[in-house]
């Protein structure tokens, strides 16, 4: 992915090679793979994957791919300007780097490799897409299981989505979210034994597809929910499609975030997070909602308002989408209140 823009910036930057150490992403990035340990030395002309005997060597295009041994470092021992991802590379591989180059100046490329996955490609964007696909399926079938009756907690709910994702070909993108009742208004509860029960069930999930992941938030109503119960979640999908419809190019990602604050009216003060984030290889990734952040094409990001009364309940509506001119919403499933007998 974009190894030959990156390779130009090295070159542009006068940086005779880059290196990327576990669990660095940008690894599966410009690999594609997920290894278990790997380090991949990328120089103007050439890139060199480095992998142990533990994982099956992979074929790549424009990579070679060598075995990881002790002496890997001696091929470059005379370089003297290194590139490295400082906020990915754990301190005590900076020191590694510093103890096999001590006459080499370490110059941070986080920031280009950061530019560079934010702005996906086709292929990347088919990815996520499947990685929705996977998602929506998995909920319909939530939908015609919760009636059963067969599952009774949270983590029943959780393994029968994460079970779903796998059956059809896709993996977890991070730990699923269940939130029964006042569980859910700690937006980043941990799933438990807690039983379903008559309230609001609160999901925060996703899939991933060859490594690319999906984000989705949907609420369910066991039982019967009052009128004021409708009216919050009723003001809430509003708030999200307001947001949605005032994505455009080079609008600040932090408009988005002021539009859904300001419809949210007396309850702005119970919406604790940001409006959404980046999403791509990582569930969290560029671009970020940061003041000064534009929306561009190409970009995939969620947009996920959510409003919390600690001790009763929370709610929060979740989509991924890219931009490509216009919204192209990801995660397809219906965002009306479902209601579930119990």
């Amino acid at each position: 992915m974009k190894l030959p823009v990156l390779q130009e910036h090295l070159r542009n930057q006068k940086i005779s090679l880059a290196i990327f150490t576990h669990p660095d992403p940008t690894i599966t990035y410009l690999t594609q793979e997920k290894l278990s340990y790997a380090v991949l030395v990328v120089t103007p002309k050439k890139a060199v994957l480095l992998v142990t005997k533990l994982d099956k060597k992979p074929r790549l295009k424009g990579i070679t791919v060598k075995n990881l041994t002790q002496n890997w470092k001696k091929e470059f021992s005379r370089i003297h300007r290194i590139g490295i991802n400082k906020e990915q590379c754990m301190v005590a591989s900076q020191e590694r780097l510093r103890r096999y180059f001590p006459k080499a100046r370490f110059v941070n490329v986080g920031g280009k490799v950061q530019e560079l996955r934010s702005q996906k490609t086709p292929v990347e964007i088919e990815k996520i897409a499947q990685a929705g696909m996977i998602t929506d399926r998995a909920w319909k079938a939530l939908i015609r299981e919760l009636p059963k009756k067969t599952l009774r907690t949270e983590q029943d709910v959780a393994f029968f989505l994460e079970r779903s994702f796998r059956q059809q070909g896709g993996e977890v993108a991070f730990p699923t979210i269940v939130a029964m009742g006042k569980n859910a208004a700690i937006p980043h509860h941990l799933t438990d034994i807690t039983p379903l029960q008559r309230g609001f069930l609160q999901l925060d999930f996703g899939a991933s597809f060859q490594n690319y992941c999906a984000d989705m938030s949907r609420v369910l109503f066991l039982g019967n929910p009052t009128k004021k119960e409708e009216k919050f979640y009723a003001l809430l999908l509003e708030v999200q499609q307001a947001a949605l419809a005032a994505v455009q190019e080079g609008k600040k990602f932090m408009e988005l975030d002021k539009i859904a604050r300001k419809k949210l009216g007396k309850y702005s003060s119970h919406f604790i997070h940001s409006l959404g984030h980046g999403i791509g290889i990582e569930v969290h990734e560029a671009p970020s909602y940061h003041k000064k952040v534009r929306i561009e094409k190409n970009q995939v990001f969620t947009i996920e308002p959510g409003i919390y009364f600690p001790g009763k309940f929370g709610l929060r509506i979740e989509d991924t989408l890219v931009f490509e001119g216009k919204v192209r919403i990801l995660t397809k499933s219906s965002k009306e209140l479902v209601r579930i007998k119990f």
